[in-house]
């Protein structure tokens, strides 16, 4: 990915909210699937908060199994696939109160708001925008970061290559 790729990829997430861009669809399933995960634990509020934890994780757990492969460049990806999973928890922590966003529910009947019931639950749905705002700060920040990163370990290999094979024995 080229920096003005790199680039516009930052500049859609910093200027529209609502952009999700190519991991929006995943991040959306691994939700859904975090509150079938969780759902056996018979408790409410675990089972709505393994949504989001589900979708936090998946992409936490894939940067580590890349980290422990050694590949550099997909750590970068898997960061970005956790700031756009960052972001997209702020949006939906954002509405706690207003519950504009349209919901999607696996199960019967109607659907719940996650972050309204949660933060409804712990008494704090007051600072539903704040707690948004945190997830979407930290979100950017590791967007930037990973990009950032993503571009370095791009420029690395390049570098690499253009040096040409290694030579032994010198």
């Amino acid at each position: 990915m080229c920096i003005r790729d790199r680039a516009w990829v930052w500049a859609r997430h910093v200027g529209d909210p609502s952009f999700r861009g190519p991991f929006g669809g995943v991040n959306l399933v691994v939700h859904e699937a975090g509150h079938a995960l969780f759902s056996w634990s018979g408790n409410t509020t675990l089972t709505i908060a393994g949504g989001t934890l589900l979708e936090l994780a998946v992409p936490l757990m894939a940067g580590v199994l890349f980290l422990r492969q050694r590949d550099a460049f997909a750590v970068t990806v898997a960061g970005v696939w956790l700031a756009t999973a960052l972001l997209d928890v702020g949006v939906y922590a954002g509405d706690a109160r207003t519950r504009l966003l349209p919901l999607v529910s696996v199960g019967s009947g109607p659907p719940l708001h996650d972050w309204g019931y949660l933060l409804g639950e712990l008494g704090i749905l007051e600072h539903d925008r704040t707690i948004a705002r945190l997830f979407r700060d930290a979100g950017l920040a590791l967007m930037t970061a990973s990009l950032l990163a993503g571009g370095w370990v791009t420029s690395r290999i390049r570098l690499k290559r253009a040096e040409g094979p290694a030579r032994h024995g010198s």
